[in-house]
């Protein structure tokens, strides 16, 4: 059979993520191609290369260029800050590599613009942006769902995606908790997946409009022990409406001890579709008219680990989207319009840019 082999930038946990995902795949699905992982670019290979041998990588290097430079490398699997993702597919595409990216796209609209430019000038490479929500259980039943009308015409959906993590003001400095390289705080981490959603389930974006806010402005320096001062945000609330009149908010926070939820309200003229999406599978359907319905099928589904292979959602929706890529890269695409794109992540980036600029300095 016929091999993908992998480069993955990065050894963080999303980095890690990836990993498990691609290690299980042959276990628990048939492939089209195996998943190998070939080489690992970090910015400390000493350290980490008893670690990455275990895990089976061949080479463990901190040179980008030269893993673009291996013909035996397939695919650049990019899992480093955001700042950073630039000049990693660029170099990836330079060597010929297809690209599989963490989202956002980079840390700023202008920039992402301009690495889509590169990636459509190389339109034989295949490219995926890892908007992992599409493959969560919940969202594809959604998605189909309401391609069903099963709610009648939607009139408003309200998101909140919520967490707790960058409460506490003595967790240090890190490149998420910095403009320059990770581009914003909440509103990027967790509101370029809301928005995709927004996107992914009613149609493009009219206007999003927002504020934001950091509420824990100062920080120690993990090195040093110094503060230094926080110039990304904890707490964004965009409203928004979308071209098929679909209007409503998303709240993103990283603060919210005690409340963390990806919670999804959709209102239709029949009835709604509800969903934690950190907790729930299966939506919730509730008609105006009472009663119950037998719910369309989701194939798609079949992306995804079952009952008795499940990872939890955090792992199952990147073995999915990493499913999926596999798929596509031996040139079989089973669900067409599904796979996320760096199209798909620029157009979320746009409507963030724009609240982001609206915001600044206000407090």
């Amino acid at each position: 059979m016929k091999e993908l082999r992998f480069a993955i930038l990065g050894f963080g946990n999303i980095a890690k993520t990836h990993m498990t995902a691609l290690k299980a795949l042959p276990i628990i699905k048939k492939l089209p191609v195996i998943p190998v992982l070939d080489t690992l670019v970090t910015r400390q290979p000493e350290l980490h290369r008893a670690q990455a041998e275990l895990i089976g990588f061949r080479r463990v290097t901190s040179s980008i260029e030269e893993a673009a430079a291996d013909e035996n490398v397939h695919a650049f699997d990019v899992c480093t800050p955001n700042a950073n993702h630039y000049g990693d597919v660029a170099a990836g595409l330079k060597g010929g590599k297809a690209i599989y990216l963490e989202k956002p796209v980079t840390d700023n609209y202008e920039r992402s613009s301009e690495l889509l430019g590169l990636v459509e000038r190389e339109p034989a490479l295949l490219e995926q942006l890892a908007f992992t929500f599409r493959y969560h259980p919940a969202v594809m039943r959604i998605h189909r769902w309401l391609r069903e009308g099963i709610i009648g015409d939607v009139l408003q959906c309200k998101i909140s995606y919520r967490r707790s993590g960058y409460l506490s003001a003595e967790r240090p400095v890190s490149w998420r908790l910095q403009s320059g390289m990770s581009g914003g705080g909440a509103i990027s981490d967790l509101g370029v997946h809301a928005l995709d959603l927004l996107r992914h389930w009613f149609g493009e974006l009219l206007d999003v409009s927002g504020r934001t806010n950091t509420y824990v402005k100062q920080r120690p320096d993990a090195a040093t022990g110094s503060i230094v001062d926080i110039d990304v945000d904890d707490w964004a609330m965009m409203h928004y409406i979308t071209g098929s009149g679909v209007s409503g908010t998303v709240e993103v926070s990283r603060i919210a001890l005690g409340s963390d939820a990806f919670d999804i309200q959709i209102v239709g003229k029949q009835g709604s579709i509800t969903c934690d999406l950190e907790r729930q599978a299966i939506p919730t359907v509730t008609w105006l008219k009472g009663g119950t319905s037998a719910l369309p099928a989701v194939d798609s589904l079949s992306l995804l680990p079952d009952e008795k292979t499940t990872m939890g959602f955090g792992v199952d929706t990147h073995l999915g989207s990493l499913y999926h890529y596999l798929w596509r890269f031996a040139g079989e695409d089973r669900y067409p319009g599904l796979a996320p794109s760096i199209r798909d992540g620029l157009q979320a980036e746009y409507w963030i840019d724009r609240v982001l600029a609206e915001n600044k300095g206000w407090t």
